[in-house]
């Protein structure tokens, strides 16, 4: 997405976009933002969604890595490597829907990057086995960098959304960001 805010401000350049990345949700009520664009279900009362995209989730890992004791041929094999962010729950869905019921994840060292970029970030290096949504890092799939070992995508109901106040949907800058955003991702 933030490789195409260029489109949105050679288109109204006189729009300042200021972004703010995290994982705290803005409120509306006490903060100065106009839109954020949510994880959720896009269920937020006094506030307006419009669905972006689909975030599903798969192991990612580097090519390299995905050779080491014999290579991965099932799900299961993934266990003999690092996981990245061990605690976080996509992995226990994801292993589920493999039909790896039980992968006990709860022995493994806890570490947690805290975001898919860092999880990302130590998976391109080597560094272990990182779940995140693949469209995210397309590119470097595709470049080799990274390698999604499976096919299979899982999503736990939860997806991007473009959210901002109800009683703000009439202002012009909401209204050009809404309908360019919700134009690139048609």
């Amino acid at each position: 997405m933030t490789r195409r805010l260029g489109t949105f401000q050679f288109r109204h350049p006189q729009i300042a976009v200021r972004l703010v990345t995290g994982a705290r949700m803005i409120d509306f009520k006490t903060e100065n933002a106009d839109i954020a664009i949510r994880w959720g279900t896009g269920d937020w009362p006094g506030l307006i969604s419009h669905h972006l995209m689909r975030l599903d989730f798969a192991p990612i890992l580097s090519p390299a890595l995905a050779e080491v004791d014999g290579g991965i041929r099932e799900p299961a094999d993934l266990l003999k490597l690092p996981l990245i962010s061990p605690s976080d729950p996509w992995w226990k869905q994801w292993f589920t829907a493999a039909g790896v019921p039980d992968p006990n994840l709860d022995t493994l060292t806890p570490n947690d990057f805290g975001v898919q970029t860092f999880d990302a970030a130590a998976a391109m290096a080597g560094q272990g086995v990182a779940i995140v949504n693949p469209a995210h890092y397309a590119d470097d799939i595709a470049a080799g960098r990274l390698l999604l070992p499976f096919d299979l995508l899982c999503n736990d109901g939860r997806n991007y959304w473009l959210a901002y106040a109800e009683s703000r949907h009439n202002v012009p800058k909401i209204r050009a960001f809404r309908d360019w955003i919700l134009e690139e991702f048609d």
